[in-house]
């Protein structure tokens, strides 16, 4: 790491260049590839859902199994029908538009894009409302996750059609990526204000404010870049984009919050500049590598899990922390050497040039609290934990599966389509399942017709929407609706009746199967395979932050707490989620606009993050009191000290990341304000309850057993240093003593001197 910032310091002109012409070039590949492109993909292997998508492809019908979305027409004056010559010849133009339109179904004909240039009309049509003043227009493409750049060139060539005494709005699935673009501005600018103005008030000088925002904006310019094109390479959902900006902007202000703080306190006590920046690097760079790298490790686990959806995610934010950390580490310290000692205020400055350092132990604010954390360990602590599992209690009721457009912003298109067909239809009519029959007898009139007798029959079932299809020699498609939202529990449970008790007797010993598929049949498989993965997930990345804190600090009580600390952080933060996003508290005042299922990647996406954040309060904390340990053997002095001088530091970053993640609940998409205030309030937990009062007064407690490592273990396992012990050989500006209470790095440098 020394070698590292001296290269940085030494040839600045050169590593700031670099990463300038780095954003450059590759702001401009991705953009001569026509900017991102980003699909959501749902591949869901060994689920009914696979084998009817592979059963749809084999027999040539990759219309039915292709995304679809659906524009909604509402006639404000007269009625639809009076508005055919207006929209029919727009609908005809999308199959001669190469945006990969397979059909589209109107109430003024079928258009099959594959026959003719201009289409071929059928006599079936589509749905009219009752006055005769909405109905939908079904717009199909080939592709499974048609591109981003498509779909929105769909709503642009069709959104100008919204005039004149005709209202069109866009919504189903295919159409749910225009929720997702934010008006007015963006979330990620209202953040980094934020940060901007925490910082301001932490640092109290120009250059150390805007330092660790020009680092995590040359991560986001690079980041980004590299993400779209990613997106050429392989799938990569839709948010992923806003998700890498949260994450970025978060922990790339908190990486160099870490090391400018270090390298201000050098200079305080009498480093020079360059020795300042290399010791800093050296002991808090080396946390911040630690911690992006576990980070990193933990998303990339997420490939584990066999999700294809979660890949372009995962990778995509890990190549964003990636860069973080090497824009911390990197350009950074080359930033600093070029700002000097005015990276302290101007009071500061005039005190290091006068000679005046200060040596002295500091008992502030979190001093004093860090001694009465001592002194009442079993009180604050006990108040914690009962907090922690209080608010934790939600959790143990969270339903996975996917919200629908009712719960958009209500000023969307989305939203505003949704709630028409709704009006006109009722909300089942959003619900789009369909029983896919495949068998030697598919077509048999009787055998289908049995079916639909069937399931005319069942509970939530739409009588009225059952239409018979067939498909192909040994396919039919029996399409219907639901009485209630896709997102409703009835609906779900309408999935599950229909595959375990309602179809099973109907196909039974003929040769045929019958599929129960749609986007709510595709969201229950979907949450189902990550149900049953998520608890070996959970254990792997516990397990490994156990090893790795284990290693770091030659102890097995620290990562056992750590890892019973880090389960009580997310248990609380996914009954914070639930409370809001699943049972509606507090949705309205926070702009959710309603209550749904959790999306059921969000439990193992976010404890991946969660998991890697923590570990940076966790690291950062423990490590100074490791140092202390090691220098003192005083279980009680290293956890008050390694407290007192880290807990200012630790808050205030988190105070920066939850203004951070705060900002994305301005967003429009209800996945990333689901994840700015999950993890907005993981934080607030972590830093707040877990570091400042948990696990103090659980080691407290635990005494000098905290620093127990078997002798056996100890020559079994590697030495990992994440403060560097070798900090003696920079040295002091000036002919200065050593603190006798000061930080042990900077007193051996001093006594060197």
């Amino acid at each position: 790491m020394q070698r590292l910032a001296r290269i940085a310091i030494e040839r600045r002109w050169w590593v700031v260049g670099g990463w300038i012409a780095f954003i450059i070039a590759a702001q401009a590949l991705v953009g001569g590839l026509g900017g991102a492109d980003f699909k959501d993909d749902f591949k869901l292997p060994h689920t009914e859902t696979q084998t009817v998508s592979e059963l749809l492809t084999k027999a040539g019908l990759d219309s039915q199994n292709g995304a679809s979305g659906a524009m909604v027409l509402h006639a404000t004056s007269g009625t639809v029908a009076d508005y055919a010559s207006k929209v029919q010849p727009e609908l005809r133009k999308l199959c001669g538009s190469g945006l990969g339109i397979a059909s589209v179904n109107s109430p003024y004909g079928d258009i099959t894009c594959g026959q003719s240039a201009s289409g071929s009309s059928s006599s079936e049509t589509a749905p009219i409302s009752a006055d005769k003043t909405i109905s939908i227009v079904s717009i199909n493409w080939n592709a499974v996750n048609p591109s981003k750049v498509d779909i929105d060139k769909v709503h642009d060539n069709l959104k100008g059609l919204s005039s004149g005494g005709l209202q069109a709005e866009f919504t189903g699935n295919a159409f749910q990526v225009l929720a997702q673009e934010s008006g007015g501005i963006p979330p990620e600018v209202l953040g980094m204000i934020a940060a901007l103005i925490i910082l301001a008030l932490v640092f109290r000088t120009l250059g150390a404010t805007v330092l660790p925002l020009v680092s995590a904006i040359a991560a986001m310019g690079s980041g980004l870049a590299l993400i779209g094109l990613l997106s050429h390479l392989m799938s990569v959902a839709s948010f992923a984009n806003q998700l890498a900006l949260l994450m970025i902007l978060g922990v790339g202000v908190d990486y160099a919050l870490f090391i400018v703080t270090r390298h201000r306190r050098n200079l305080m006590r009498g480093m020079s500049v360059e020795d300042s920046i290399v010791v800093a690097v050296n002991t808090s760079g080396r946390a911040v590598l630690f911690a992006g790298t576990t980070v990193c490790i933990a998303l990339l686990g997420l490939w584990a899990l066999g999700v294809s959806f979660l890949y372009g995610v995962s990778l995509g934010t890990a190549i964003g922390v990636g860069l973080t950390m090497a824009a911390s580490l990197t350009l950074l310290p080359a930033l600093l050497r070029f700002l000097g000692l005015k990276v302290l205020p101007r009071k500061q400055r005039r005190a290091v040039r006068a000679g005046n350092f200060d040596l002295h132990e500091h008992h502030g604010f979190w001093y004093r609290w860090s001694r009465q954390i001592e002194r009442r360990k079993l009180v604050l602590g006990t108040a914690a934990g009962v907090l922690l599992v209080v608010l934790a209690i939600p959790f143990f009721s969270i339903r996975l599966g996917s919200s629908d457009q009712g719960n958009d912003p209500k000023n969307s298109t989305t939203r505003k389509g949704y709630d028409l067909i709704a009006q006109a239809f009722g909300e089942g009519y959003n619900s789009g399942l369909q029983l896919v029959v495949s068998g030697p007898t598919a077509t048999d009139k009787t055998f289908l017709s049995g079916i639909t007798d069937r399931l005319k029959t069942v509970p939530d079932v739409a009588p009225a929407s059952i239409q018979t299809i067939p498909a192909a020699k040994d396919i039919s498609l029996i399409t219907f609706k639901s009485e209630t939202s896709p997102q409703d529990t009835k609906t779900s449970q309408l999935v599950h009746s229909l595959r375990d008790s309602v179809l099973p007797p109907l196909y039974a010993n003929t040769g045929n199967h019958i599929y129960v598929y749609g986007i709510t049949a595709i969201f229950e498989d979907f949450a189902k395979v990550l149900s049953a993965k998520m608890p070996l997930f959970f254990v792997a990345v516990i397990g490994l932050s156990f090893l790795l804190l284990m290693v770091a600090f030659r102890s097995l009580v620290i990562p056992l707490t750590a890892a019973i600390m880090n389960l009580l952080a997310a248990g609380a933060s996914f009954g914070v989620i639930v409370a809001i996003f699943q049972w509606g508290w507090l949705s309205e005042a926070l702009g959710i606009g309603g209550s749904g299922p959790i999306e059921a990647f969000i439990p193992v996406m976010f404890f991946a993050i969660l998991f890697g954040l923590s570990m940076d309060y966790q690291v950062f904390l423990v490590s100074r009191m490791h140092e202390e340990w090691l220098h003192t053997k005083d279980n009680r002095r290293s956890i008050t000290v390694g407290q007192g001088e880290t807990g200012g530091i630790i808050t205030a970053a988190a105070i920066i990341m939850i203004a951070v993640f705060g900002g994305f609940v301005l967003g429009d998409a209800r996945v990333i304000k689901l994840f700015g205030i999950g993890l907005a309030s993981a934080i607030f937990l972590d830093a707040f309850v877990v570091r400042t009062v948990l696990v103090p007064s659980l080691m407290h407690m635990i005494g000098k057993a905290n620093w127990f490592f078997p002798a056996w273990l100890e020559k079994a396992t590697p030495q990992l240093s994440i403060e560097a012990a070798d900090a003696a050989e920079h040295a002091f500006v000036g002919s200065v003593q050593p603190s006798d209470h000061g930080d042990p790095d900077d007193d051996k440098v001093l006594a060197g001197r």
